[in-house]
């Protein structure tokens, strides 16, 4: 897929890299997903899918209202519902067409993103490319659509409502719940990026360095010895001789 325009290109692979040191690789990380992330999180896109999924609802009423027309059986509705049917399409099928682009969009450009935070981790860079104006923007309305989709997918399942008025509302539903998620998908996304860059360095079973042990060449029989038997180089009765010397 092109990437968008403007946009720095994915990380290269371990044997292309250019930086000849750590520094130079933490500075271009830091200038890479500033301009990443404030694309991916740009308000004017949120505003984008919030208007096409309202537009995107718009076009299935009108869809609805179209196909009730046309079962009437009248010559009035069937041109009725012709034309609520063209309405429909004409607000249904560019909006879910720029919504599919958005997606595909987001799709590579948080690819790129995790990309390039898997290169180091660095906190003193985290304010280069830390967007939390723009994470709120998208997670609280979105949190809000889903919420209203939801609410208004359970009234048309639980509530006594006419047939036509089900397949309106339900879908609706459907379609703010879908919206919603997207955007707290998005605004999840960002927020893992930023809680892995703020992890502290925890070290691992072998943090102190390998094992410089070398192999047990201990036989499956032989065991430790006993630290409370007695000392069989001690001419006393066992108990080692710096245990008095306190």
């Amino acid at each position: 897929m092109t990437p968008p325009i403007e946009l720095p290109p994915p990380p290269p692979g371990p044997d292309e890299r250019p930086w000849k040191d750590r520094a130079g690789l933490l500075d271009e990380r830091a200038r890479a997903m500033g301009t990443l992330a404030r694309w991916y999180l740009a308000p004017h896109r949120a505003l984008l899918l919030w208007l096409s999924t309202l537009i995107f609802a718009l076009g299935w009423s009108l869809a609805v209202s179209g196909f009730q027309f046309l079962v009437k059986g009248e010559i009035v509705e069937h041109i009725l519902g012709v034309i609520f049917l063209g309405l429909a399409l004409g607000a249904a099928v560019p909006s879910s067409l720029g919504v599919a682009s958005g997606i595909r969009r987001d799709v590579f450009v948080g690819a790129c993103l995790r990309d390039w935070a898997e290169l180091e981790r660095d906190p003193q860079t985290l304010p280069h490319w830390r967007v939390s104006g723009g994470a709120l923007l998208w997670l609280g309305p979105s949190i809000v659509l889903a919420c209203l989709g939801l609410a208004l997918g359970g009234f048309a399942f639980f509530s006594d409502i006419s047939t036509e008025s089900f397949g309106t509302v339900a879908g609706i539903g459907i379609v703010f719940a879908a919206a919603g998620v997207l955007g707290m998908a998005k605004a999840i996304d960002y927020y893992r990026l930023v809680r892995r860059e703020l992890r502290p360095d925890t070290g691992g079973p072998n943090a102190d360095g390998p094992d410089t042990r070398g192999p047990d060449t201990r036989g499956p029989d032989t065991d430790d010895p006993d630290p409370r038997s007695p000392d069989p180089r001690s001419p006393d009765l066992g108990y080692d001789g710096s245990f008095w010397s306190d």
